[in-house]
């Protein structure tokens, strides 16, 4: 009897009017969403080959082969980001993230050129990718679904005939809420569905392994998310008797959770850990550089002063090699040295902001744990790489080229003797990064995100069944 139940919802659901024009609205958008992605990826994807190529092609002939340290010491060369993969799925922080950065010694890179920077026009508008679909448009979806699966039934007087039959009431109420469950879980099935065979016949895209290993992982994520809005439109309308107070419910349920309390979350985490601004921390890198910099200066003058000669000409040839060795040992030292302190200080000066910034990220994650769109955001831009914790594991792995970047300055220097020219550059190494991470570390660090939304469908279901259990039918 149970099966039967579960099969007359769910075909009360699929041949519904309205899962029909939603199912179409739902694949064309999808379509779309993928089709506007691949075209973006892609175009992004000629625009990096082409001028990362002619950025190191220019700096490899200007500087590096004619071994102009001074170039790399002074100006330093242009870095170009990757666009990300996955982010023609869930397009999360990609378009405020820079595109570029100049690698430099001793300077910060600042990330710049952002796709909302270079062309606003993308910023104008919400990014329609799948994950928007998904987490707005489904979602809402769902209520359409859910809202009258039991308050309607009982206006038309289905529960009542049901009450009639040889089945207990424990039995209705999980027939319902599974029926309801896979009904909404089609449309979403089909969108990953047709998603995945247009990513895998765009020729330009190339998913890898663990691309297609993290989508399939993300379809399991927003089937989560729905389900708890399935769990709730299905609560909401066992606590009702009319239809158009359960829509109107669930309507100002949805409105909460996917605008009020995400919004809100941020705003009092802000308040709660206030994080310095980016013109703060510049400031205080800059205070850092001259403390560093009138350090350096001060032994380099000593150091002169203790090797001065006040007649260079009458030294001996001999004399004079020892003199500018001494000069040349001493400045390598002086200047490793205080390179090393420059960016101990710089680590622990960004350590410092980082770690506020993660509380700040810590404390709206916990305000915003009430509503499943906030769990979700978080989770699946991560899953994607276009979240917060790539960005952090880019600037990391720069301020680690950055010390190598000193040291070869310094080390050819004294080779050389010269920052102008001659400098022997051939074992120069350009600074690389792609984010390697397993999907299995991915979700360890966002165990807190997958049991929220479990939670909140637990509760949903639960007091579902506990309403239908009660609910009167007459």
């Amino acid at each position: 009897m149970f099966g039967r139940l579960v099969q007359k919802e769910l075909r009360h659901h699929l041949l519904d009017f309205r899962f029909v024009a939603v199912f179409a609205f739902c694949a064309l958008l999808s379509a779309l969403s993928v089709y506007m992605g691949v075209q973006g990826y892609t175009r992004q994807l000629r625009e990096y080959s082409a001028v990362s190529e002619n950025n190191r092609r220019a700096f490899q002939e200007k500087s590096i082969d004619q071994g102009r340290l001074f170039d790399l010491y002074w100006y330093g060369y242009q870095w170009n980001r990757r666009p990300e993969v996955l982010s023609l799925v869930v397009f999360g922080l990609a378009g405020s993230q820079g595109r570029e950065a100049f690698v430099g010694y001793q300077n910060t890179p600042l990330f710049e050129a952002s796709i909302f920077e270079t062309d606003p026009i993308h910023a104008l508008f919400e990014v329609l990718d799948l994950a928007f679909v998904v987490k707005v448009v489904l979602s809402l979806c769902v209520l359409l679904f859910t809202y009258d699966a039991v308050c309607g039934e009982k206006e038309s007087g289905t529960l009542r005939l049901y009450s009639s039959f040889p089945v207990s009431r424990s039995v209705l109420a999980l027939a319902k809420l599974v029926g309801s469950t896979l009904a909404i879980l089609v449309p979403l099935v089909f969108a990953f569905l047709l998603a995945s065979a247009v990513l895998a016949l765009s020729p330009g895209v190339g998913l890898g392994a663990e691309d297609w290993i993290r989508i399939a992982v993300l379809m399991g994520v927003f089937a989560l998310y729905l389900m708890v809005f399935s769990a709730f439109g299905l609560f909401v309308s066992a606590l009702t008797h009319r239809r158009m107070t359960a829509f109107l419910g669930l309507l100002g349920l949805w409105t909460v959770w996917v605008f009020v309390v995400p919004n809100l979350a941020v705003d009092v985490a802000r308040r709660l850990v206030p994080v310095q601004s980016y013109y703060g921390q510049q400031k205080e890198e800059l205070g850092v550089r001259w403390k560093i910099k009138t350090g350096g200066a001060a032994e380099m003058r000593a150091l002169w002063e203790r090797t001065r000669v006040e007649d260079w000409d009458a030294l001996s040839e001999a004399r004079r090699e020892q003199v500018r060795r001494q000069r040349s040992e001493g400045g390598y030292q002086i200047g490793t040295r205080w390179d090393r302190k420059y960016f101990s200080d710089l680590r622990d000066l960004n350590a410092k902001r980082r770690n506020r910034m993660r509380s700040q990220q810590r404390t709206a994650m916990a305000l915003s744990a009430v509503s499943p769109f906030g769990a979700v955001s978080f989770l699946s831009t991560d899953l994607a790489r276009t979240g917060f914790v790539q960005q952090e594991r880019l600037e990391d792995a720069l301020n680690g080229y950055l010390i190598y970047l000193a040291g070869f300055i310094h080390e050819k220097r004294r080779e050389s003797g010269s920052m102008f020219q001659g400098a022997d550059m051939t074992g120069f190494s350009w600074f690389t990064h792609r984010d390697t991470e397993g999907i299995g570390e991915c979700l360890i660090r966002n165990a807190f995100h997958i049991l929220n939304l479990v939670l909140l469908m637990l509760v949903g279901f639960a007091g579902a069944y506990v309403a239908i259990l009660r609910y009167d039918v007459r």
